[in-house]
């Protein structure tokens, strides 16, 4: 006795189109495509690790790390040595101000101003120069890297020719 639920039983032994299915039967004649390897055709013509891609002509590329962009890796100049002379014009005044157009000469070249008499290291205090009686100037430099200072100088000056204080 076979009990159903609901449905009346159906004897599909002998139909075959019981578990047909609506799309086309799998064509055997043509090849199995599982027996093909598909690794056989080599998919690259080159292998992509021969050649490092970072060592381009380097004669027409620029490297863009080679410069620093802010200029902070500058050589610290020398201080001015006694005898130095220079030109520029340094204001007649004993509080501090800034001065960008003093630059070492030729002590006979015509617009050598100063000379430098004495130099006074690791300071910026230009009332140090007080202390030597032929002072007629006093100049100090700092050499800085990003706001620090690296080292800093006071140079003690006579005037020349016009600039010499009687």
């Amino acid at each position: 006795m076979t009990l159903t639920s609901g449905c009346a039983a159906e004897d599909t032994a002998g139909d075959s189109s019981a578990y047909a299915s609506s799309s086309a039967p799998y064509d055997s004649s043509t090849e199995d495509p599982y027996t093909e390897d598909p690794y056989t055709d080599e998919p690259y013509t080159e292998d992509p690790y021969t050649e490092d891609p970072y060592t381009e002509d380097t004669e027409d590329t620029e490297d863009p790390y080679a410069e620093d962009p802010y200029d902070t890796e500058t050589e610290a100049p020398d201080p001015y040595e006694s005898g130095t002379c220079l030109n520029g014009t340094l204001p007649n005044s004993t509080t501090a101000q800034e001065v960008s157009d003093v630059e070492e000469v030729s002590c006979s070249a015509s617009d050598a101003h100063y000379q430098v008499i004495e130099t006074i290291p690791f300071t910026s205090d230009m009332s140090r120069c007080s202390s030597n009686p032929r002072t007629e100037y006093a100049f100090s430099s700092r050499y800085t890297i990003n706001g620090a200072t690296i080292n800093e100088y006071v140079y003690c000056l006579i005037g020349l020719g016009s600039y010499a204080q009687s």
